[in-house]
């Protein structure tokens, strides 16, 4: 495969990871947002949020009589409570994903690590990694998700340090099975987090309120 080839395969499997990550957002109630300029945030995110009840919430459905009919009316009110007005929560999304490679083992692939947000912005920013596991023997391809706040970079990567440059491309590499797990033991940073913490963890997501 050329340069070319791989290039493009890279921007396609990004694309079908960011397509899987929007579809599953979907499902959970989030409005899916995506910037028509990519300079950092790849996705903005939204819900509505009910003040009074301190919950998510649908927009209130009306029905109404009109010209001898019943009609329906959106309204910007909490379906549980039927009054309030609603507020927009907003999420912003960096999202990376990676390929993985080979190795002996037909479960396990090497994947590149590659945090591109590597500071503190704040609660309701995040940054999350997709870890595509293809199998190229029944062509299936399965995307693991890890989701980090930016609270939470350090917790595997370290900023304080002499020779950090918050703009270079340092990768870690990490091994992950077939069920998302990574088997990194790590001598420095406990790679169990991304097991235990951030795997799939959408629900950080909702947890921030502001």
């Amino acid at each position: 495969m050329n340069e070319l080839e791989t290039e493009k395969k890279k921007q396609v499997i990004g694309l079908y990871g960011e397509m899987q990550l929007a579809m599953i957002l979907h499902e959970k109630g989030w409005q899916v947002h995506r910037a028509y300029i990519d300079e950092g945030i790849d996705f903005t995110i939204t819900k509505y949020w009910c003040p009074k009840c301190e919950r998510f919430s649908n927009q209130h459905l009306r029905y109404e009589k009109y010209d001898g009919k019943k009609a329906k009316c959106v309204t910007n009110l909490c379906e549980h409570c039927s009054h309030t007005e609603l507020n927009v929560v907003s999420r912003y999304l960096q999202v990376k994903t990676s390929e993985g490679i080979e190795t002996n083992d037909k479960n396990i692939k090497e994947f590149s690590f590659h945090p591109k947000i590597r500071y503190d912005m704040g609660n309701n920013v995040f940054y999350v990694w997709i870890a595509v596991f293809e199998n190229d023997e029944i062509n299936n391809k399965t995307c693991h998700f890890y989701i980090f706040n930016t609270k939470d970079v350090s917790k595997f990567d370290n900023t304080s340090i002499d020779t950090y440059q918050i703009t270079d491309n340092q990768k870690t590499s990490l091994k992950i099975n077939s069920r998302g797990q990574i088997l990194n033991k790590g001598k420095i940073y406990n790679y169990a987090c991304f097991n235990n913490e951030f795997y799939n963890n959408f629900e950080v997501l909702e947890k921030f309120i502001q």
